[in-house]
């Protein structure tokens, strides 16, 4: 099996909906126990009334409350009543770092995702599949371009902007701005945040769509 089949999955058929969300969280660390969520990216995609929206939802842009940053992105994602959760690695950082923040914060009722029932974790079987060969696990970025999906990249500060960037750099950055009320720096950085969160949910949406056929 070459590389490029390696990373190359076709959807069993209880796996292909017309309706669902993808989420995709950006983070200041690995650990929720030490860090906290700075954006949550969400994809809503309905094949059938070709509609597709991602919006991205920041720390900043909740007034500094990680507890409403959180809420808010699972009402969003209630709200459109999807059939499936779609994500790249969910089930092992995403949500899992979710649960993690909310267990440690003052919730009046915890938020819940409605959808989590069929979570469908586009890295999983690509982790399986390179485990048995003795590959390295695939990254978003290589899973991508196996398909021919091109990613435009996130630029800060002159670089580009990569998830070790992000957590070691950019995250502790704009969390200090947000804090602070620096609005102007924070502003700016949102729209860096943005795009890069924005870019790797439709990257989701568009493997999902590959591995179902339908791209």
């Amino acid at each position: 099996m070459s590389a490029t089949e390696l990373l190359k999955y076709q959807l069993p058929i209880e796996n292909i909906v017309t309706r669902y969300a993808s989420i995709d969280i950006e983070t200041d660390g690995i650990d929720p126990s030490e860090s906290q969520t700075v954006a949550i990216g969400i994809g809503l995609y309905d094949e059938l009334n070709e509609e597709q929206s991602i919006d991205v939802l920041t720390y900043g842009g909740a007034l500094g409350c990680e507890r409403t940053l959180i809420r808010r992105a699972f009402e969003r994602i209630n709200e459109f009543e999807p059939s499936a959760l779609v994500t790249f690695n969910g089930m092992d950082f995403d949500l899992d770092y979710l649960q993690g923040r909310i267990t440690r914060l003052p919730f009046d009722g915890e938020p819940e995702l409605s959808c989590t029932n069929h979570h469908i974790d586009l890295f999983r079987p690509r982790k399986r599949r390179a485990s048995e060969v003795g590959e390295k696990w695939p990254s978003l970025e290589e899973t991508l371009e196996a398909h021919g999906i091109v990613v435009e990249p996130t630029e800060w500060q002159g670089e580009e902007l990569t998830n070790t960037i992000f957590g070691e750099s950019l995250a502790p950055t704009y969390l200090q701005a947000v804090e602070s009320g620096s609005q102007d720096r924070v502003q700016e950085m949102d729209r860096v945040i943005h795009k890069y969160t924005a870019t790797d949910v439709a990257a989701n949406i568009s493997l999902y769509e590959a591995d179902a056929g339908r791209r």
